[in-house]
């Protein structure tokens, strides 16, 4: 039965998950306007692995500490009471390495001290590439053959001695520190998961960490696991942060609930940046394309706590921008949780195309690959995507594309229920890096290979902007035909 252009693009997307899954997809969250007197105000940054140069006795050339200073300056301007980061500072676990962070830090806080004579709390934990074995993999080994030299140029020698030298301060497997009436406990790489509830249970009653709505923070470089999950599931004020992954902050389901608190990766703040996504591809193998589009963005949060909520900015450190509305919690509201995927579908609302956006279809050639440009591209069909950036709450994190074979009907092109079609998702270009930084105006650019399109000569190509949780916008269409 043959259907009007209309009528297709109406029930063209319902049926989207049949021919490419229904998984992820990205997105980013609408956005509440803060309170004006936060109470408390942190940074938090994590996996900024400089490395050392391949001798390992200077800065590596390519690995500056230029992102983690401006990270820092921005926590700095922002008034922050403290600075958390997840671990993996160093890179092959060489006590130069954390020695640079140490350096990028005493360059913004001497002292410990923001420019008004504030202290400002250092809320760290070493990660596994800090403390892992003699030199992560062979390259201290490499470059220090001699075994008595090696131990002394690696952080797992002494952990807890190199960790008082660098930081000033004494090093426990797990750590409490109190910054203005908060509590914050966090745990070292390497240390039983379970200590921390255990820490937790100990000192329940006597900070009233189960009672009252204000929140408490746990920070460790890998995410807890399930025996501990369970054990932590009494503490529902918590608030959980880890890094490791890597995962852009751009993605909504960077929020996690092992246990009954939101447990919130912390993107990469290293020099090449974090390019995963978090959710690369569809339950059916279908795969998101143009993931190397995202941009190499080096990203962190500020957070801070009023009296009624707690508030998440999402950062991006390289070119300095925001990356789309912020993450609300209100405190005290724990069943269903605020931050839960299914309560935040409610309020993210769709990211739409601008009226009168238009796709832009010809013929072109795949673009070599990047380890081989001189190979010939193959015969490819080009569709240019219009940034969707209409609803500003909403920050579009990827595309829906839908390729099906037309019948020409007059004026009005039609399709066949039973018509071929090709179904493919790519990333929003720029995705991973700051809202108006978005690569050639925010375009993003699909390469369909010609010989992927269904049979026939004539096509319409529909397009919807989709975001992490599943909510997805209106789309747009184009006719298109072979030349």
């Amino acid at each position: 039965m043959a259907i009007s252009r209309a009528g297709f693009l109406k029930g063209l997307f319902s049926a989207f998950g049949a021919c490419a899954g229904s998984g992820r997809i990205f997105a980013a969250p609408p956005g509440w306007t803060p309170p004006k007197a936060p109470r408390l105000v942190f940074g938090a940054v994590s996996d900024t692995h400089l490395r050392t140069s391949v001798n390992g006795k200077g800065r590596g050339k390519h690995w500056p500490d230029k992102y983690l200073v401006a990270a820092f300056k921005y926590f700095r301007d922002q008034n922050v009471d403290a600075v958390m980061n997840c671990g993996d500072m160093a890179h092959r676990g060489q006590i130069l390495e954390q020695e640079f962070h140490a350096a990028a830090w005493r360059k913004v806080f001497p002292n410990n001290r923001a420019p008004d004579g504030h202290v400002v709390e250092k809320l760290f934990v070493n990660g596994n590439h800090d403390v892992d074995g003699a030199g992560y993999g062979d390259f201290v080994a490499k470059a220090f053959p001699d075994p008595a030299e090696r131990a002394k140029r690696v952080i797992g020698t002494d952990v807890a001695g190199n960790w008082q030298r660098i930081w000033g301060e004494p090093y426990a497997p797990v750590w409490h520190k109190v910054v203005k009436g908060y509590h914050f406990i966090g745990r070292h790489y390497g240390v039983d998961e379970m200590e921390t509830a255990k820490f937790l249970r100990a000192h329940a009653k006597e900070w009233g960490l189960l009672e009252g709505k204000d929140p408490f923070f746990i920070l460790s470089h890998v995410r807890h696991h399930a025996k501990a999950n369970k054990a932590l599931r009494p503490f529902k004020k918590a608030v959980g942060f880890f890094g490791h992954w890597h995962h852009s902050a751009a993605n909504w389901n960077n929020v996690h609930f092992y246990t009954s608190f939101p447990m919130i990766q912390i993107p990469s703040c290293e020099p090449r940046g974090c390019k995963a996504t978090g959710s690369a591809k569809r339950a059916d193998k279908v795969e998101f394309e143009g993931g190397e589009a995202l941009g190499a963005g080096r990203q962190g949060y500020v957070v801070r706590v009023y009296d009624d909520q707690l508030v998440i900015s999402r950062r991006e450190f390289g070119i300095g921008g925001s990356l789309g509305a912020d993450w609300i919690m209100p405190l005290g509201a724990y069943e269903p949780h605020a931050l839960s995927r299914d309560e935040l579908k409610k309020h993210i609302g769709e990211p739409q195309f601008r009226d009168g956006a238009s796709l832009t279809v010809a013929e072109g050639t795949m673009p070599p690959p990047a380890d081989r440009p001189e190979q010939p591209g193959k015969p490819a069909l080009r569709i240019d995507i219009p940034l969707a950036d209409a609803n500003p709450a909403s920050r579009v994190y990827g595309y829906d594309v839908v390729i099906t074979t037309t019948v020409p009907a007059g004026d009005a092109a039609t399709v066949t229920a039973d018509a071929p079609k090709l179904c493919k998702s790519v990333y929003a270009a720029g995705g991973n890096l700051p809202v108006g930084h978005e690569p050639n105006g925010g375009v993003t650019t699909l390469f369909v290979p010609k010989a992927q399109l269904p049979k026939g000569d004539q096509f319409i190509v529909a397009v919807r902007p989709v975001t992490s949780l599943g909510t997805s916008g209106r789309p747009i269409s184009c006719s298109y035909t072979r030349a």
